[in-house]
């Protein structure tokens, strides 16, 4: 079965790639719009965060940003098919010199990374450094194989999330290459404030910058009308150290969700909305089956 999902998957990127890439790019959209509409419960967990975090748009207003993020998002996802050589020539690192000041020091580095834009395109960064970061391991055992050894090609070291993953973090640290970790979806972690509602934020690239003492800069993606992608690197954040380790990772992670909401309220449109992250979903549903 696998096999026969892989020739498909092989099948589809082969007649894709006979296309220029602005027509890969204008099927990419239509893509996003079809999954927008079809795909009710992603639709209205979108409009709902829409609505916590911009309560004062307008329905419309809301669901254009929606709309917008489903064709961004199904653009960056696509592609990853001719990621290599996409890089290349689409990506522009803006602010890169905050990065290379502090690699220049011989120090490692942690950066934070968000869902937005074409969201891998801050792996640019491989161009001038070994670039380490964490991911599930896909089902289909070829198709994981392909995306690893896509990264391996850009300078990226794909850790699969395991029991080993911690030990196998610490020995890139002390490689002092960059690690870059995604860190504003909903995960196990801190209790934070995100546009003014409570949730809970993953704390990993807190505790490994706390721990091994490392700077922490946050990167983030915009992705133009033109299809190309410039990926933003924040100032190194400055990180509150107290004798209360536990207290530590909360304030600061909350620190760096501040900053994370400020970038997403500047780009609305680029962050990927229909993640559960208030978890509303269940609250949605609730409501619906009164009514």
């Amino acid at each position: 079965m696998y096999k026969i999902q892989y020739f498909i998957f092989k099948t589809f990127r082969y007649i894709l790639l006979l296309f220029p890439e602005k027509v890969r790019f204008k099927f990419a959209e239509k893509l996003g719009i079809i999954g927008f509409y079809l795909i009710k419960k992603r639709r209205m967990i979108a409009l709902a965060n829409l609505e916590l975090a911009f309560p004062e748009k307008t329905i419309q207003e809301r669901k254009k940003i929606a709309k917008e993020s489903y064709k961004i998002m199904a653009k960056a996802f696509l592609s990853t098919l001719w990621f290599e050589d996409y890089l290349k020539t689409n990506v522009d690192l803006e602010d890169f010199d905050r990065v290379a000041s502090i690699k220049e020091r011989g120090n490692g580095i942690v950066v934070a990374l968000i869902h937005m834009g074409n969201m891998e395109a801050s792996l640019k960064a491989g161009e001038k450094y070994k670039v380490v970061t964490v991911a599930k391991t896909q089902r289909n055992p070829y198709i994981d194989n392909f995306i690893t050894e896509a990264r391996k090609k850009l300078n990226v070291t794909l850790l699969k999330k395991s029991k080993q993953t911690s030990r196998e973090l610490l020995e890139e640290i002390e490689k002092k290459n960059v690690v870059a970790l995604f860190t504003d979806h909903r995960d196990k972690g801190s209790k934070v404030e995100f546009f003014g509602e409570e949730t809970v934020s993953p704390t990993g690239v807190i505790n490994i910058a706390l721990k091994n003492g490392l700077p922490l800069v946050i990167a983030y993606n915009v992705m133009h009308e033109d299809n190309t992608c410039t990926t933003y690197f924040t100032k190194e954040l400055e990180l509150i150290k107290t004798n209360s380790f536990k207290n530590d990772v909360r304030v600061n992670t909350q620190l760096m969700m501040n900053v994370i909401e400020n970038i997403i309220r500047n780009y609305p449109n680029q962050w990927m909305w229909f993640h559960d992250r208030w978890k509303l979903y269940k609250k949605i549903k609730d409501k619906n089956l009164k009514d």
